[in-house]
């Protein structure tokens, strides 16, 4: 994140938020005209199936997260939180779950073990980097854990995100967000 870059001024989060305001609007331009050959490179890029249709949810969904945690802010834990967490945990998921977990799949699901065990370790770190990053900027005040009680406590956000990711019937790239950050303000 760069995000500690930025000035304290209150401006500065609306500056920040003009771009995933923009990536916003591309992916909404791309869902709805994707006849035109830039949209159209732009589904392939971030869609699965390159349907145009599918812009319109995951991907749109992301932005729309970037968006509001942007406006909370670097100062908030919920924030960095929820953003690793969709953004590490679920990209690493699919990542590993993709190349490693076709024969371990969950009950009644198509995330697999593997995806699921990528998920947690990776949103921990990251959680965890960042975190201390943010703190180290001054972004954060100071954490009030020692580095064992903050990881551990960052490790069970991570387990919990991960299950909800399970559900189904739950869009992960609304429900992963949201769980992390409503742990993410005990941390």
């Amino acid at each position: 994140f760069v995000w500690p870059f930025y000035s304290d001024a209150p401006s500065a989060r609306l500056i920040a938020a003009i771009v995933p305001l923009l990536n916003l609007g591309r992916l909404l331009a791309a869902g709805v005209n994707a006849n035109a050959k830039g949209p159209q490179e732009l589904v392939t890029a971030v869609s699965r199936s390159g349907d145009p249709k599918e812009v319109l949810k995951g991907p749109l969904i992301y932005c729309i997260v970037l968006v509001f945690a942007t406006l909370l802010w670097r100062n908030s834990t919920a924030a960095v939180v929820a953003i690793s967490q969709m953004a590490v945990g679920d990209g690493v998921a699919d990542i590993v779950g993709r190349r490693f977990g076709q024969s371990a799949k969950w009950p009644n699901s198509e995330k697999s073990y593997a995806g699921s065990l990528a998920f947690v370790f990776g949103a921990s770190i990251a959680t965890f980097v960042l975190l201390r990053w943010f703190e180290f900027m001054a972004c954060l005040a100071p954490l009030p854990f020692d580095t064992v009680t903050l990881f551990a406590r960052i490790f069970l956000i991570s387990i919990v995100c991960a299950l909800v990711e399970l559900i189904p019937g739950l869009d992960d790239n609304i429900s992963v967000p949201f769980v992390g950050a409503f742990l993410g303000t005990y941390v």
